[in-house]
């Protein structure tokens, strides 16, 4: 058994306008886009406003940190890519289009996942060339949408898109990843 990841997976939904192409014709609809990710940290922001009277106001609003991935060398912390970190600000707005997701060990439906998998491809911190010789191929953690898996290779897409009017649903970032690299995977609701 791996190691728990530490780190919340969330989704975060927002309301955007796609343009699809309809009797050979482009046309803007409503759709949603949700990212699965990974929240790696929080900060509360307060900024200060002249309300127009003898004092200054505050407003004080909240910043979540997110990343796609996170991953781990064998015997060392976890690590995520800081140059991958997006942000949400505002309290509201990450109250009603943030939730997050528990993991289940075992479920009957797979339509989302966090997998365990080894990853050469991560990048890593600084070391020597020494440490860099020293070290295996690292745990990559990665949540999303589990599009099937087929021919010893699991697909999985760290966003989607769903178009309002007609409900289609369009998938971003998909990873292609061989089974046999798999260590473990859980369902996520």
């Amino acid at each position: 058994m791996e190691t728990k990841n530490p780190f919340q997976p969330l989704i975060f939904t927002e309301d955007i306008m796609v343009t699809v192409k309809e009797d050979g014709e482009d046309r803007k609809v409503d759709a949603k886009r949700h990212w699965v990710r990974y929240k790696v940290g929080e900060s509360s922001d307060i900024r200060y406003v002249d309300g127009g009277e003898d004092d200054i106001a505050s407003m004080e609003d909240k910043t979540i940190f997110m990343v796609p991935s996170i991953h781990r060398l064998s015997g060392d912390p976890f690590h995520y890519d800081a140059s991958a970190t997006e942000r949400i600000s505002g309290t509201d707005r990450i109250e009603a289009d943030t939730r997050f997701l528990d993991r289940h060990a075992a479920c009957e439906s797979h339509d989302m996942v966090e997998i365990i998998y080894e990853s050469p491809g991560v990048e890593c911190c600084a070391m020597t060339k020494e440490q860099a010789d020293e070290q295996e191929v690292p745990l990559q953690y990665m949540s999303g949408y589990l599009l099937g898996k087929k021919n010893g290779l699991m697909k999985v897409a760290l966003s989607k898109t769903v178009i309002d009017e007609t409900s289609n649903t369009y998938y971003d970032n998909i990873h292609i990843i061989p089974e046999t690299t798999v260590k473990e995977w859980q369902c996520l609701e």
